[in-house]
């Protein structure tokens, strides 16, 4: 798979609610780092965050708007849409780079959104 199909599958799953299959496309070593928050490191810390994340969500809806690679570096420009389990919906837009090592995997991930507009969009939960 080319570094963008990765991403491309990446966020598939994500779509899909599928842990398993987004942590299949992840190294071990993985480094998640929503800019604003502190950075998650490994598969073990990542996936107790997913985890937690998508547990009072009944859907993700992440639609990319642009995708663009560099060799193993994937940019996407995204909207992240999620649906919650009471109904109520948010979103926010997203610019993410990825990082895909040499076993094709996703060695690091870091998001850049506004922290004001995540905390009105996930407000009331």
């Amino acid at each position: 798979m080319t570094p963008q199909a990765t991403v491309e599958a990446f966020i598939g799953h994500w779509n899909a609610c599928d842990i398993d299959a987004m942590m299949a496309l992840c190294a071990d070593g993985i480094v998640y780092h929503n800019i604003p928050m502190e950075p998650i490191h490994g598969t073990t810390a990542m996936r107790a965050m997913v985890e937690g994340f998508l547990a009072d969500l009944a859907g993700c809806d992440w639609h990319t708007h642009a995708i663009a690679a560099n060799g193993n570096v994937v940019l996407t420009e995204r909207t992240d849409g999620f649906t919650f389990k009471d109904g109520r919906k948010a979103a926010i837009r997203v610019m993410g780079t990825f990082e895909i090592d040499a076993d094709g995997k996703i060695a690091a991930w870091r998001d850049y959104f506004d922290m004001g507009e995540f905390q009105r969009e996930f407000a009331g939960g």
